[in-house]
Order: structure tokens, then sequence, then C-alpha cells
């Protein structure tokens, strides 16, 4: 079947998702990366979901940086897949730490969730034409 867009078009709506996506992380990152260690211990939340209750503020640095360096990278196009694929496990588990927390109030929990399918698509893709490194 012939496509109804150009070819550079898939490149241009990767960068597009890229951009937005990472844009999104960064500005959510950049308060827990200058927080300090209460920010950072308040993020380790997320990592509660899976019994990870030790070395908080190591963990919600972690949880700073993937968001805050993982979302410069994966809209510059540079090592965008594992930046995505932490993003992803970092977002899914802030899913399901909402969901807990919330009782299941999909508008709750469904922003994360999306950021997680977002990021699992790009890991999927790779960067595409348009990035400082192709993958």
């Amino acid at each position: 079947m012939k496509s109804l867009l150009p070819a550079p078009w898939p490149d241009a709506g990767n960068l597009l998702l890229r951009l937005g996506t990472g844009i999104a992380m960064i500005v959510h990152g950049w308060p827990k990366i200058t927080g300090g260690t209460a920010a950072w211990e308040h993020a380790a939340a997320v990592f509660g979901v899976v019994g990870i209750h030790f070395w908080p503020v190591f963990w919600g640095f972690l949880v700073a940086l993937s968001q805050t360096l993982g979302g410069a990278l994966i809209a510059l196009g540079f090592l965008a897949r594992p930046a995505a694929i932490s993003l992803t496990i970092v977002m899914g588990l802030a899913a399901v730490m909402v969901f807990q927390l919330t009782g299941g109030n999909f508008k709750e929990w469904s922003h994360p969730a999306e950021a997680a399918m977002t990021c699992l698509a790009i890991a999927v893709m790779g960067t595409g034409r348009f990035a400082i490194a192709r993958t």
C-alpha cells in the first residue's frame, strides 16, 4: 500500500514525539534535580512500589536524573533508547504508585502511564533520521 505522506514525514513525526516527550520530562525532572535531598527522597517513593525503600536519596536522584538527563537525550536523539527505557521504568512505576494512592482513579494515574507508553514507543522506534545519533 502506498503511503499518503512522502518518506521524510515519519522521521519528522518521530522528531516531534521525541521533542515533546523530552521537553516534558525535563520540565518534570528539573525541579527534582535542583530540589536537593528532600526532593530526591520524595521522588524515591516510586521505587516503593517494588519494595525498594533503602537509600531513598540515591534512588530519588536517579529518578530526577532519568527525567532531566534522559529527557534531554531523547530530545537530542543521542542515547535515546537507553534513556527511553529508563524513563519507561520510572514512569511505569509512577503510574502504579499513583494508581495505588488514588484507589485507581484513571484521571490521576493515566498521565504517568501515557508518559511510560510514549517512552516505550521511542525505545522501540529509535530516533529516526533527525537525531544526533541515529538508532
